[in-house]
């Protein structure tokens, strides 16, 4: 049997070329759904580093401030006079003077400001922290905070922080 001296015909090309085909088919529908998996996955990143980092940033600065009288809670009207939202009010004191941070939200951000106690601040003034559409605080006990939290893709987190200090003697405002 000489194969080399074998014809070749019109299907040995067109089988050769269909294969070619799928193969290319194959790999083009292996590479979109790759691409699909790696931008969800890209996607849960995100959205997973804005609630950590948020609870995280939350936690660490109440915790900063557990001692009597260190947090309160308010609700106060935002930089859109219509819009009230919650604010958490941390003190602190330096020799005689008490300095209050407010961690609250303004045009889709967790914004902080640090301040006088008797400074009447305006929420515009915030320094910028993370991006999340909504905050809100509630006083559950004398020890328990309740935070709920819409992050950028519109994702709710809640989360409790424990103070061991206990009651700051005073209700939420």
């Amino acid at each position: 049997m000489n194969f080399a001296k074998r014809k070749k015909s019109i299907v040995d090309f067109l089988f050769i070329l269909a294969l070619f085909g799928a193969f290319a088919i194959t790999a083009l529908f292996v590479v979109l759904f790759g691409a699909r998996i790696y931008e969800t996955t890209v996607t849960n990143m995100n959205t997973n580093f804005e609630k950590r980092t948020a609870m995280s940033y939350i936690t660490e600065k109440i915790r900063s401030h557990d001692y009597t009288g260190g947090a309160k809670v308010s609700e106060m009207n935002m930089s859109d006079a219509a819009d009230q939202g919650s604010v958490l009010r941390l003190y602190q004191d330096v020799g005689d003077k008490r300095y209050v941070t407010y961690l609250f939200v303004d045009d889709g951000y967790l914004k902080e400001f640090t301040a006088d106690e008797d400074y009447d601040f305006d929420f515009a003034s915030g320094t910028t922290i993370l991006a999340i559409n909504d905050f809100s605080v509630r006083k559950e006990n004398d020890s328990l905070y309740r935070f709920n939290i819409t992050d950028s893709n519109g994702e709710k987190t809640e989360f409790f922080v424990a103070l061991y200090s206990g009651t700051d003697g005073e209700d939420s405002e």
